[in-house]
């Protein structure tokens, strides 16, 4: 299994150590009891009067949108949508055709496809079969089997119809920038250039000013019951009108909402559909934006002075500012009851028992003991940290029940990976850096918010992970230390790769302030680059005090960003052995591994027996060294060593050949006296206890 590593990476090994391999089956449509699968889809998708939304536009702009002459789908168009499509691997709609073949298709028949689109926007009518989708159900972990709230639904479309949602998403994006009304500002979810990380960065800032002046913010977070399922269409049709959007748009977008319908399979192999009467469409394009459009009202309320709303997708969060938590617990509670109020005359409901509410504050200016807030007839605890947008916020931006509770997953991540990557065989040096990548991005979200609370401990918290996927980059023994590992990976240390995320995030940040756009891509990168550059500064000054690993970090400090940024060379199992000091050597078995009754050598007399003296002392490789330093030269001190594998692809070449020589051998040595019935017991091969078990049921 481990060689179909190298086709795909994300293969059925990968999945299997990360637990996201699932049992072959037939989907849980077919499984679940009839009317149990009844039950739970009259739950996702439900059926609902016709709800009347509150006014959000006068009535002498209702022809403020309209347009005579219905512009056609351009070339240019149609391209964007099909190259966003071009390398997705999903799965296809209810006609079975994958991204990647529509896209191929269309290389030939896209003149036709634009006529039926043309045709589609003249007539207002979005067509019928790009309207029913198959609904697949998943189940989240964690919750009771027989629960409606156990499943979540995904619904497959046919590509072609997700095609022409680009472009109408595309035309619909471009009235609201460059006509507007826009959306409100407050809403960072479903945006191009917003993100989670602006959304708690403003929630920040908030805190932060207030938290300077002497005062305190409560933020109140609201969850809002099965949201997407349950937007009234009419709420996103009056919308579109507040916001402008051509008549032509208006008039396809509510058609595109009528009669949409998901089929499904049941465990009778029937063929059951479900009409949607409210909702935006679940895996379709335009959902999201609909969803951003018929939610902007909520969030355009009018609030009083101190309270403010940020919202991200439909996490809703109300924030209050007060001298003191009193006020702001009164002031949140008044604002809470607004937003509520707007929220429910769209046709949604809050579910105030999963409301949550925390305090920032200064030093010594924390909430009483049992404090909480009213909202509606829900008392709501003030708690002391709060999930949100995946960080654990607390009261004072310390993140240390965030990294409390990170710690031990991005363990357990780096550990399940570590055992696709053995030191002999296995994965090439891409996929360990890819999957190395996979616990760097989970370390490391969110990184501007809280690198500047990276405590020690918190500190401490990231290398652990760091180390156990740096050590398996390097084929190393588990004993190498963590900056050994790293330096030799050539990968930072994550609190200093986080303070890159951070100063690019904050210039990015910057232009956009300054300019009102985002920045070129180009600026973008070269920012980048400087920020690398500034940290390999730091990372080399660091590794002038090492606290473990000596002659390796001491070898590897002047010639860090050389050897981290090269191009040629990979690291064996056998040279990591040489480079670290972490081996087949007796120093290292007798006072690391506890293997070796002494540190002497065992190919010559000497008392000693590291890495540095079979690198350059020990008579018994002199071929071999002969070899070595007619390409590197006759400096075979570690620093010279390295500095010359860093600069040359056959230096490099020639110092991993010696090592695989002299090292194979050294092991065969050691294998020999491990199996020698006359050797010591320190030195023969440990027995687990089923090899214990097995040898006392044999005759003697």
């Amino acid at each position: 299994m481990l060689e179909s590593l190298e086709r795909d990476p994300w293969g059925r090994p990968y999945r299997a150590v990360r637990q996201k391999l699932r049992t072959s089956g037939p989907p849980l449509t077919e499984t679940l009891q009839p009317s149990f699968l009844q039950e739970v889809v009259e739950g996702l998708f439900p059926q609902r009067a016709e709800h009347t939304p509150p006014s959000m536009a006068a009535s002498a702009e209702d022809d403020r949108g309209s347009e005579v002459d219905v512009p056609p789908v351009r070339e240019s168009e149609l391209g964007a949508a099909v190259l966003r499509i071009r390398s997705k691997n999903t799965a296809p709609g209810p006609d079975g055709v994958p991204a990647r073949v529509m896209a191929r298709a269309l290389d030939y028949m896209s003149d036709h496809l634009r006529g039926v689109l043309d045709a589609s926007l003249a007539s207002g009518r979005f067509p019928e079969r790009w309207k029913c989708g198959k609904l697949v159900l998943l189940q989240k972990p964690g919750r009771p089997a027989d629960s409606v709230a156990a499943y979540r639904p995904i619904v497959l479309l046919d590509e072609a119809g997700k095609l022409f949602e680009r472009v109408l998403s595309a035309r619909i994006v471009r009235h609201l920038c460059e006509v507007g009304p826009d959306l409100s500002d407050a809403q960072f979810g479903f945006r191009e250039g917003r993100s989670t990380i602006d959304a708690v960065m403003r929630l920040r800032a908030v805190t932060e000013e207030a938290v300077s002046c002497g005062g305190v913010v409560l933020a109140v977070s609201l969850d809002i019951a099965n949201a997407f399922n349950s937007l009234p269409f009419s709420c996103i049709r009056e919308a579109l009108r507040y916001h402008g959007v051509p008549e032509y748009l208006r008039r396809l977008v509510a058609d595109y909402l009528e009669e949409r319908t998901v089929m499904y399979e049941d465990r009778d192999g029937v063929l059951r559909r479900r009409a949607m009467s409210c909702g935006v469409p679940q895996g379709s394009v335009l959902g999201p934006l609909l969803w951003n459009i018929g939610y902007d009202w909520a969030l355009r309320g009018r609030l009083p002075p101190g309270l403010g709303v940020l919202c991200y997708a439909d996490d809703t969060l109300v924030t209050a500012r007060g001298a003191n938590f009193q006020e702001a617990a009164r002031l949140a509670a008044t604002g809470v009851s607004q937003v509520v109020g707007r929220i429910e005359a769209l046709g949604l409901r809050v579910a105030l028992d999963k409301t949550e509410a925390l305090l920032f504050h200064g030093p010594r200016r924390g909430p009483p003991a049992g404090a909480s807030i009213e909202v509606g007839s829900v008392l709501v605890p003030v708690r002391a940290q709060m999930r949100y947008l995946g960080l654990v916020l607390d009261g004072r931006w310390l993140f240390d029940e965030h990294f409390r509770q990170l710690g031990p997953k991005l363990v357990d991540t780096a550990s399940a990976l570590g055992r696709l990557l053995p030191n002999l065989g296995g994965a090439s040096v891409p996929t360990r850096r890819l999957y190395a990548g996979v616990v760097r991005s989970m370390a490391l979200y969110g990184a501007p918010v809280w690198v500047a609370a990276l405590t020690a401990p918190n500190r401490a918290r990231l290398w652990r992970p760091q180390r156990i996927l740096a050590v398996r980059a390097i084929r190393g023994y588990r004993t190498v230390s963590t900056e050994a590992a790293c330096a030799l990976a050539g990968t930072p240390p994550w609190d200093l790769e986080a303070e890159v995320l951070a100063e690019v995030y904050r210039r990015v940040a910057d232009f956009r302030a300054e300019s009102g756009f985002r920045p070129p891509p180009e600026d973008v990168r070269e920012w980048r680059e400087a920020a690398r550059r500034a940290t390999m500064v730091r990372w080399s000054f660091r590794l002038e005090t090492p606290r473990a690993g000596f002659a390796t970090v001491e070898a590897l400090q002047p010639v860090i960003a050389e050897w981290a940024g090269r191009q040629h060379g990979t690291l064996s199992f056998r040279l990591t052995q040489v480079l670290s000091g972490h081996g087949c050597f007796g120093k290292y078995l007798y006072s690391v591994a506890r293997r070796e009754s002494s540190p002497a050598c065992h190919h010559c007399d000497c008392s000693e027996d590291s890495a540095q003296h079979t690198l350059a002392v020990c008579p018994a490789w002199a071929t071999q060294r002969r070899a070595l330093t007619a390409v590197i030269g006759a400096d075979l001190s570690l620093p010279a060593v390295i500095r010359s594998m860093a600069g040359s692809d056959s230096c490099f070449t020639a110092v991993a050949t010696f090592c695989e020589e002299v090292i194979s051998q050294k092991e065969a040595a050691e294998k020999a006296r491990e199996d020698d019935l006359h050797s010591g017991l320190i030195r023969r091969r440990r027995t687990g206890r089923r090899r214990r078990a097995y040898l006392r049921l044999m005759p003697p």
